[in-house]
C-alpha cells in the first residue's frame, strides 16, 4: 500500500495514520487462528494452529489435503507506525498469513518539531507522535481472553479492541527512541522508525496494548525534536479502520505500568488528512473533556475538536514525550478506554 509522503512544514503538526485492515478470518473458525488451548469452534480441529474442518479421520479438511484452497491469509492491516495484522489462516501445509500491516513514522517540521497523530509538532519541546494502523491479534469477535466491556468502554483481546471499537492496537517511536517491547513477528525483531512490524506483533499481555524503552533526554544545545519525539500506544476504532460511530463528551484512559507523568492523549478524526491531529495532556483514570483536544496541544492554540466530532474519531492513543531528561518506558499498557455520555 502507499505510504504518506513525509513533508517538511515550519510549525505544523504532521501526523501519519495508518490504511485499515481488511476482514479477517475469527480465531476459533474455519481458516482463523486456534483458541490458546488449541481448540476450535464445533465441527473443526486444530491443525499446526490453524483451525479446519474435522473430516472424522484426523486428516486435512475437505479432500484431505489442505484447508479449503490452502488457507492463504488476507492482506492484513496497514498501519502508519508498525501497526500489524495477524498470522492470517493458514492452510495445514503452511498456508502464507497475512502480509502484515506496513507502518509510515511520523513526520518532521522544519523548526524540529516531530509528527503526531495529533501529538504535537512545530516548535512543540516535548515531540509529537505518529502513529496509527492495525496491530495483531485474533481476528473477529470472540474473546479468548475472559473480558468483559459495556457499550461505552473499550478492553483488549491478544491486540485487538474489545466494546465500543473493534480496531487493532500499534505502537509508534521516533528514529532515535527505543522500543524493546512489543517485537515483530517469529524473530521476535526489534520495532522501530525504520523497521516497523510487517506481520504479527508479540503484545506481553493479552488484555492490555504495552510498551518498554527507553526516551533519550533531548540534546540541551540542539534538541531533536524529529528524530526525538518519544513513544506511542494506540489503537484503532474499527476493522476496517472507521470512525467509531457514538456520541461521547469525555474519554479516559486506563494505564499501568510507567511513567504516569508527561503524558499525552492524542485523537485523529476520520476524513482529516492524515497530517492532522488532536492532542491534550492527560493523566491516567482522569476524564478528558473532547473539546480539550486541540491541533496544537502543546501551547493550547489550535482548532479544538467539538461535540458534533465524537463519532467520527478512528485513532486513539497515548504519548510519552521526549524531555531534557531521558526516560525510561516501563511497561506502560493501555489497559481500558471508557467514554462518558
Amino acid at each position: 500500500m502507499k505510504r504518506p509522503i513525509l513533508a517538511l512544514l515550519a510549525l505544523v503538526p504532521l501526523a501519519y495514520f495508518g490504511c485499515s485492515q481488511t476482514v479477517r478470518y475469527s480465531q476459533g473458525s474455519e481458516n482463523g487462528r486456534c483458541y490458546p488451548n488449541q481448540t476450535c469452534n464445533s465441527g473443526l480441529r486444530c491443525s499446526a494452529g490453524v483451525c479446519v474442518r474435522d473430516d472424522g479421520n484426523g486428516g486435512n479438511s475437505d479432500t484431505g489435503g489442505n484447508s479449503d484452497t490452502g488457507g492463504n491469509g488476507d492482506t492484513g492491516g496497514n498501519s502508519d507506525t508498525g501497526g500489524n495484522s495477524d498470522t492470517g489462516g493458514n492452510g495445514d501445509t503452511g498456508g502464507n498469513g497475512d502480509t502484515g500491516g506496513n507502518s509510515d513514522t511520523g513526520g518532521n517540521s522544519d523548526t524540529g518539531g516531530s509528527s503526531g497523530d495529533g501529538g504535537s509538532g512545530g516548535g512543540d519541546p516535548s515531540g509529537g507522535s505518529s502513529g496509527a494502523g492495525g496491530a495483531s491479534g485474533a481476528g473477529g469477535s470472540s474473546n479468548s481472553c475472559g473480558a468483559s466491556v459495556g457499550d461505552n468502554a473499550v478492553g483488549f483481546c491478544n491486540g485487538q479492541a474489545l466494546g465500543a471499537m473493534t480496531g487493532w492496537g500499534w505502537v509508534a517511536l521516533g528514529a532515535l527512541d527505543t522500543l524493546t517491547d512489543p517485537t515483530c513477528d517469529t524473530a521476535k525483531a526489534a520495532i522501530t522508525e525504520a523497521a516497523p512490524c510487517e506481520s504479527n506483533t508479540n503484545w506481553n499481555q493479552a488484555d492490555a496494548l504495552c510498551m518498554t524503552g527507553t526516551i533519550p533526554a533531548l540534546d540541551a544545545t540542539t534538541p531533536d525534536y524529529e528524530g526525538n519525539w518519544g513513544v506511542q500506544v494506540g489503537v484503532n476504532a474499527k476493522d476496517p479502520n472507521a470512525g467509531i460511530g457514538m456520541n461521547w463528551k469525555t474519554v479516559t484512559f486506563s494505564l499501568s505500568g510507567s511513567p504516569t507523568t508527561g503524558l499525552r492523549a492524542v485523537l485523529h478524526k476520520e476524513g482529516d488528512l492524515e497530517d492532522i491531529g488532536y492532542c491534550t495532556a492527560m493523566t491516567p483514570g482522569t476524564a478528558i473533556n473532547i473539546t480539550d483536544f486541540k491541533t496544537n496541544c502543546w501551547d493550547s492554540t489550535g482548532t479544538a475538536l467539538t461535540e458534533a466530532d465524537a463519532g467520527s474519531i478512528d485513532k486513539f492513543g497515548v504519548q510519552v514525550n521526549s524531555t531534557a531528561t531521558e526516560i525510561a518506558v516501563d511497561n506502560l499498557c493501555l489497559t481500558k478506554i471508557e467514554f462518558g455520555i
